[in-house]
């Protein structure tokens, strides 16, 4: 059977995830063209194996060695049509961000810093500073690895959502390239409480966001992290009511269908857990929403994240939910 070249076997994956785990893979491939991913297709339909799609790893936490193929999503391309972007899943987003303002297409200055691929921001539908990739997206296409086959879909196909999208349910499809349609003209979009109410230009609002994120948030590759740990938890107007009782300065936000988010970091932090550790990994004493992780395990990782989840949910009656995704 004709592999592609770049295919390894009993493959370190520590370079490949931002947390720094030594866990392996029983395959590995870096996928780089339309050709590796029809021979990729063909592997896994000889070998009926698991498999799982990396980006760059910025949002995972491996939970022990893989037993299967590992397709790393290396697919580039870069160009404008108009008012639009075509980009291949394997840029780097924030590279994306950078060229879109240097083309003088407004609208992604807001997810400036954001780390990782192309291809996990409409996965994930990433969000920060009140924007998020849904609001930009036209069309995501996708590599099907059940089908053999390409398939596009619309931004309402995508059924976006907070930090969810069809894609996180069908992991068979890779994304292989986004279209996102910009403006021509920059709109500040200044509505987060940290952000400053005035600004010139959006290459100036790019460098205030990074520089807020500089301020919260560590580097993942001076001290691995996942950036935010949990998602913001979603609760009724009843029970945010409720909180408020015993809770007045509670941090949250009208979300929709008279919901509302409330910060997972606020409450991390008011149940002093902010700058806690246990083990080789912690909580950061900048941001409660990021854990940091020193050992080549997730052991640790893994018990501590769950006793924070029992804690929040004793004090507050709210369930965390982790973010990245958790790969066995």
């Amino acid at each position: 059977m004709k592999l592609p070249k770049n295919f390894n076997t009993n493959y370190s994956l520590k370079e490949n995830n931002s947390l720094k785990l030594n866990y392996a893979s029983d395959y590995f491939v870096s996928c780089n063209s339309e050709k590796d991913l029809f021979l990729i297709y063909d592997f896994l339909e000889e070998k009926k194996i698991k498999y799982w799609i990396f980006g760059d790893g910025t949002n995972v936490i491996l939970k022990n060695n893989l037993k299967g193929l590992v397709i790393k999503n290396n697919l580039k391309g870069f160009s404008v049509n108009g008012n639009s972007l075509i980009v291949g899943a394997g840029e780097i987003w924030d590279d994306i961000v950078f060229e879109s303002l240097n083309k003088n297409l407004y609208g992604l200055e807001n997810l400036s810093g954001i780390p990782g691929s192309v291809g996990a921001t409409p996965i994930q539908n990433i969000g920060a500073y009140g924007s998020e990739i849904s609001n930009f997206v036209n069309y995501v296409e996708t590599f099907n690895f059940n089908k053999g086959c390409f398939e596009v879909f619309s931004n309402k196909a995508c059924n976006f959502s907070y930090r969810d999208s069809i894609f996180k349910d069908n992991p068979c499809l890779m994304v292989t390239k986004i279209c996102l349609d910009l403006s021509q003209e920059f709109k500040p979009n200044i509505h987060y409480e940290a952000l400053p109410k005035i600004v010139k230009n959006a290459k100036e609002q790019r460098k205030n966001i990074l520089n807020i994120r500089s301020q919260k948030l560590p580097d993942h590759q001076k001290i691995p992290n996942v950036g935010s740990f949990f998602k913001n938890p979603i609760i009724s107007g009843t029970q945010l009511r409720r909180l408020v009782l015993d809770f007045p300065d509670i941090k949250y936000y009208l979300f929709e269908d008279k919901n509302f988010k409330v910060s997972a970091a606020w409450l991390i932090e008011n149940a002093g857990l902010k700058g806690s550790k246990k083990g080789d990994c912690g909580i950061s004493k900048k941001h409660a929403l990021v854990f940091y992780n020193y050992s080549e395990t997730s052991d640790f990782l893994l018990s501590y994240s769950s006793e924070v989840i029992d804690i929040i949910k004793d004090k507050f009656g709210i369930i965390l939910e982790y973010e990245p995704s958790i790969l066995c």
